[in-house]
C-alpha cells in the first residue's frame, strides 16, 4: 500500500474516530495485526475494505487523496509530508469556494458513538443541479470554533488561512 495513502487514511481515522482500533475492529472488522501489516505495506486489504476506508471521505476529498498520492510518488516532497498537503489543498479549495460564493456550507454536531466528542462538522457543498453530483468538503472543528465563525464570512476566510498558514509553516521545518 502506498505510504501517503496509509498516513492520510491513518490521520483522517484520528481525526473521526476515538482510536484506530475503533476503527479497524467496527468497520473494517480485521485484527490488530492485519492492521498493523496494512499500514506497513505488508499486506493488501479486500476490496470491500479499500471501499470502507474510502468512506472516510468525501467523494471530492477522495479525488483530493488519489491525487496527493499519485503526487507523492513523484515529488519527495509531497512524500514527505503527504498529510499537510491534503489539508492544505482542502483549506485553500475551501477557501476559494466560500470567497467566491460557490458553496452552501452547513454545520453538523458530530453524533456518533465512535465519532470524537464536542466536534462540529462544516460541509461546503458545492451544487450543480444534478442529483449525486455535488462536490462536498467536510472540515472538521472543535466545537467552541463554530460561535465564532459560523455567521461571519470574513472570519471564516481567516480561519482557512490560519490554517493554511500553519501547515505550510509546519512543513518547512
Amino acid at each position: 500500500m502506498n505510504p501517503a495513502l496509509v498516513q492520510i487514511v491513518v490521520y483522517v481515522i484520528k481525526e473521526k474516530y476515538q482510536s484506530e482500533k475503533a476503527f479497524y475492529h467496527e468497520k473494517l472488522g480485521i485484527s490488530p495485526q492485519s492492521w498493523d501489516r496494512w499500514k506497513k505495506g505488508e499486506q493488501g486489504l479486500k476490496f470491500e475494505n479499500i471501499q470502507i476506508l474510502s468512506t472516510l471521505f468525501t467523494d471530492y476529498e477522495w479525488m483530493l487523496v488519489q491525487k496527493v498520492v499519485r503526487n507523492a510518488e513523484i515529488m519527495p516532497d509531497v512524500m514527505a509530508n503527504p498529510v499537510p498537503e491534503y489539508l492544505y489543498l482542502k483549506y485553500q479549495i475551501a477557501k476559494t469556494w466560500v470567497n467566491h460564493g460557490m458553496v452552501r456550507l452547513e454545520w453538523h454536531h458530530s453524533e456518533s458513538y465512535s465519532d470524537k466528542a464536542n466536534t462540529t462538522i462544516l460541509q461546503l457543498i458545492a451544487e450543480y443541479n444534478f442529483w449525486g453530483y455535488n462536490d462536498i468538503i467536510e472540515i472538521r472543528l472543535p466545537g467552541i470554533l463554530r460561535q465564532q465563525i459560523e455567521t461571519d464570512e470574513v472570519k471564516l476566510l481567516q480561519w482557512f488561512d490560519d490554517q493554511s498558514e500553519r501547515l505550510k509553516d509546519n512543513s518547512e521545518e
